[in-house]
């Protein structure tokens, strides 16, 4: 679009199409509204919607037979969800579920898929996209693996804030830990530690990013990696 797309959407594949693009999505694009724990799509399903976030976070993740899940990224309104559209089949093992409440709108996979074989605009940024939570998730694998829970808290937090656009949200150490694969009272003294230090606070299931270049600071290479792809790539 020649930006008028920005009065009707925040998200950044949608308010970047041309005119010509944007004008043949925007009858199929329907506003919805998320709650926070809503799941997008479930793994082993084949996509029912393709998101694109106005407001809100959504977890990407994978899960173990014995109910483990693993995080992979964050999805905000840099991105979409429901990329699984592009294929005509597959073995679909990832799951997609609200961190927070949001908005956006859906497109069905039908719509998707055709605008996406074009290959000219909504192609390009998809792919782009893609290639930013690729390297979000293989980055993130590899923090888990090498770092410590602090570190790992840290990078998590920064992304969280980011894709948020906010410093302080409702979120627990249980759902944290959920998502970083580890203990509970792992997550608790990690984030204890970062309190002392003054970076963070946290009561009654909220967290607040009380010094940002600080944290960023504590952080390891992992969430610049991280960054610097999303800003190259999904931006």
């Amino acid at each position: 679009m020649t930006k008028n797309s920005e009065r009707v959407s925040r998200n950044a594949i949608l308010s970047s199409l041309s005119s010509t693009e944007f004008d043949r999505l925007i009858p199929h694009l329907k506003e919805v509204s998320l709650r926070r724990g809503q799941v997008l799509h479930e793994s082993g399903d084949p996509a029912r919607d393709v998101y694109f976030l106005d407001e809100g976070v959504a977890a990407i993740s994978v899960s173990s037979e014995e109910g483990r899940e693993v995080g992979l990224s964050i999805v905000g309104d840099e991105s979409l969800v429901g990329e699984r559209a592009m294929y005509k089949e597959g073995v679909f093992v990832i799951r997609c579920a609200m961190l927070t409440e949001g908005k956006g709108f859906t497109l069905s996979p039908k719509v998707f898929s055709e605008e996406f074989e074009r290959g000219k605009e909504l192609h390009d940024k998809v792919l782009n996209c893609m290639e930013a939570r690729m390297t979000e998730s293989a980055q993130t694998a590899m923090c888990n693996q090498v770092h410590s829970i602090e570190q790992r808290l840290v990078r998590w937090l920064l992304v969280f804030s980011d894709r948020l656009h906010q410093k302080e949200f409702e979120l627990t150490q249980e759902e944290i830990a959920e998502f970083l694969s580890v203990r509970r009272v792992g997550v608790s003294e990690a984030a204890g530690e970062l309190r002392k230090s003054g970076l963070i606070d946290y009561s009654r299931g909220t967290i607040s990013i009380t010094d940002y270049e600080g944290l960023n600071r504590r952080a390891c290479e992992c969430y610049g990696i991280i960054k610097e792809a999303v800003d190259t790539f999904a931006s």
